[in-house]
């Protein structure tokens, strides 16, 4: 069987579940997975075949015993870290480009192009998540036959539709699922919050996530005199968020690009919301506009707007009759264009086309 050694530079957080599913999901394929660390029994994502590079004393050796016919780095700092290994061993390269990794925008375009000029000429395949982030890739100069657009699947098991209706009495309960930075525009939607919170003063915003911003956001519910009605709920699993997802009313996540010029794909928080069918507000960021379409599928707003995102929360408060509408073309979208099991069959192709070129180069050299 055919090999594809991933290769990830650290160990895979809490909330990337879905990098460990494009893994271990793999049936065409064998996969094994290389990283410079050892793997603990204590590990939250665990690999069958995990090898510390490090420590293995001849990597000629080891590919070609594993039948390597592939490296995938699944971010582009992972990617820029093993591309030396994959040019001197001869394996193409595939990398997955995510968020930050295929923004083109002006604060970031220039760092970006001079981290990957090696990058852009070795690599075999670029797998954005989104067609934003492949147009990103196309203006850095990326070939354009290289890029092919994978976008990130939901488990429909875990996040199964469940009808969600507006309480008439009791907590009104608004729910955003986020790492605490910058880009997922947390400060914006405390502020909409606020607004929401004036009219309904039975409303709570339950922020799931852990990052950089804990302490700034804290304050800043503390400036507003929301303490006891903003929870900062921390780190959760998957299966965690799949139950306060059902448990809430309406979904929130105000995604803008960073200071910085980082940016999101198509945040998975929204696809499980759109999955388990919950009212959702959200922005028209980056590659959000490819997945949710206005008072179609959703509430898209500008980003940054504190207003806009009052509204769009309003809307759903006073207009309970449009949820069942909304949520259940919401779902169908996750069903058709984002289920894991069909994204998993399409990953599989893309490995296919490797092998294809590995083999056509080869044929290429014996005529040679």
């Amino acid at each position: 069987m055919k090999t594809i050694a991933v290769y990830i530079k650290e160990k895979i957080k809490n909330h990337q579940r879905f990098i460990y599913n494009q893994i271990v999901h793999i049936k065409r394929f064998r996969m094994i997975v290389l990283g410079p660390f050892d793997q603990t029994k204590d590990t939250q994502y665990p690999f069958k075949n995990f090898y510390n590079i490090n420590k293995i004393n001849d990597l000629q050796k080891f590919f070609h015993e594993m039948n390597v016919i592939a490296i995938h780095a699944h971010h582009g700092a992972h990617a820029v870290e093993i591309l030396p290994v994959a040019e001197k061993y001869k394996i193409p390269l595939i990398v997955s480009i995510r968020g930050r990794d295929g923004s083109a925008e002006p604060e970031i375009i220039e760092q970006s192009m001079k981290r990957y000029v090696s990058l852009k000429e070795y690599g075999a395949m670029f797998i954005p998540v989104c067609e934003y982030l492949a147009d990103g890739l196309k203006r850095m100069g990326f070939p354009e036959e290289k890029i092919h657009v994978l976008y990130g699947g939901i488990e429909l098991d875990l996040f199964p539709f469940v009808e969600h209706t507006l309480p008439k009495k009791g907590e009104i309960r608004i729910l955003s699922v986020g790492r605490l930075v910058e880009k997922k525009g947390h400060e914006a939607l405390i502020h909409a919050f606020n607004l929401i919170h004036f009219l309904y003063p039975n409303a709570r915003l339950h922020i799931i996530g852990e990052g950089q911003n804990k302490q700034k956001l804290a304050a800043l519910i503390d400036q507003l005199m929301l303490n006891d009605a903003v929870i900062l709920r921390g780190a959760l699993t998957s299966p965690q968020i799949a139950e306060e997802l059902k448990k809430a009313h309406i979904f929130c996540l105000a995604s803008q690009k960073a200071s910085s010029g980082d940016v999101e794909g198509i945040p998975n928080a929204i696809k499980e919301a759109m999955s388990i069918g919950i009212p959702i507000v959200t922005t028209e960021h980056a590659g959000i506009p490819e997945i949710m379409k206005h008072m179609e599928t959703g509430y898209l707003t500008t980003e940054k707007d504190v207003l806009a995102l009052a509204r769009g929360l309003f809307y759903y408060i006073e207009n309970p009759g449009v949820w069942k509408s909304i949520t259940r073309k919401a779902r169908a979208v996750i069903e058709e264009k984002f289920d894991f099991k069909k994204q998993i069959k399409e990953q599989e192709r893309l490995y296919s086309l490797i092998q294809s070129m590995k083999t056509d180069s080869r044929s290429s050299e014996r005529l040679e």
